[in-house]
């Protein structure tokens, strides 16, 4: 399998935030209002937790809006070198085939223990409820990886995000609830970081992916 390397001062993303959007936001200029703010507070929330770190942005956020636009080279590098993926799971996300390459971009690449007290076993993909998905069909990667949950916290908050996914907690503006699930996402990729390193592997092309969501529902 074919790999580009990584420019000399290239700096890696620490987490992805791989989403999707309907077919009727794809004439807007930029991302949604709420997924912007979310992925604001929640690189705002990695800087302070891991301080500065040579050649690394706290996160990545595709703002294409069309397919032909995102596989630019700068998506490429960053899903090839990322150490945490955050997919944001929504019904949009799982019937999107872009979304199921980036899946396989990161998913194919080897991971290695920092520590030897860690599990050998994580995937460093952190799959986020943005909105519910109850009668969607789940693709066998996703049913596989246990969905982020904001624990510690009040029964309470994790019910409602459960329950509500991220866009929810915004529309309904339940901002305690907001402001705590995204503060728990941030520790949590951050402790991944700090007990895995993932290797890199830059695709080439698009040609090398697959779209992971389509090879098996249910």
């Amino acid at each position: 399998m074919s790999t580009v390397d990584m420019p000399a001062g290239m700096r890696a993303p620490l987490f992805f935030l791989s989403h999707s959007r309907s077919p009727a936001r794809r004439a807007a200029v930029g991302p949604s209002e709420y997924l912007l703010r979310f992925y604001e507070d929640l690189s705002g929330h990695v800087s302070e937790l891991v301080g500065p770190e040579t050649g690394v942005d706290p996160g990545f956020m595709d703002t294409a809006m069309t397919g032909g636009e995102r596989w630019t080279p700068e998506l490429l590098r960053a899903a090839g070198t990322c150490q945490v993926f955050v997919p944001l799971l929504s019904s949009a996300l799982l019937r999107s085939d872009w979304c199921g390459m980036e899946w396989h971009a990161f998913s194919r690449r080897r991971i290695e223990r920092r520590r030897d007290d860690v599990s050998a076993h994580e995937t460093a993909i952190v799959p986020v409820t943005w909105s519910p998905t109850e009668g969607a069909r789940l693709p066998k990667v996703v049913r596989e990886i246990q969905r982020f949950s904001p624990t510690p916290m009040p029964a309470e908050i994790v019910a409602q995000y459960q329950r509500e996914g991220v866009y929810g907690l915004l529309t309904l503006q339940m901002e305690n609830a907001y402001r705590a699930v995204v503060w728990r996402l941030a520790q949590r990729i951050v402790a991944i970081h700090r007990a895995y390193r993932v290797e890199p592997q830059v695709p080439a092309g698009v040609s090398e992916l697959r779209n992971l969501f389509a090879e098996e529902s249910g």
